[in-house]
């Protein structure tokens, strides 16, 4: 399945300059000896953790061996969109609606994000 994703790319990846090498993060799902081989071939730098076993336990939070949990900014918008209960199941029956709901929904996010850093302004008269 890794060949699959890695074909699907829609953006168009640049070609490496000869010091820059293309790197591939995956999760620990992808340990496996053929993951890592299809990387190698495709001339990248894989990293991916280390699946936890009896012998190899996950690292502690503190040791400098552990990957760093990080989300994709794709999971922190659904976790923005999943917090109004509306969008997280659909009850409108019609698409313009719940449209309608998800530009509402993405409106407030951006004004939550921004009402804390944004400049006070004083209104002349």
């Amino acid at each position: 399945m890794l060949m699959d994703v890695l074909d699907a790319v829609v953006v168009a990846v640049p070609a490496p300059v000869e010091q820059a090498q293309r790197h591939l993060l995956l999760d620990r799902g992808y340990d496996t000896p053929a993951c890592r081989q299809l990387a190698v071939d495709e001339g990248l730098i894989a990293h991916i953790p280390k699946k936890a076993s009896e012998e190899h336990p996950i690292p502690a939070p503190s040791d400098p061996e552990r990957h760093p949990a990080r989300r994709w900014v794709v999971e922190v918008g659904h976790s923005w969109f999943n917090r109004f209960r509306r969008l997280q199941t659909r009850w409108e029956k019609r698409q313009d609606l719940y449209l309608g709901f998800v530009e509402l929904a993405a409106c407030l996010i951006i004004w939550r994000k921004l009402a804390p850093v944004a400049p006070v302004r004083e209104l002349p008269g």
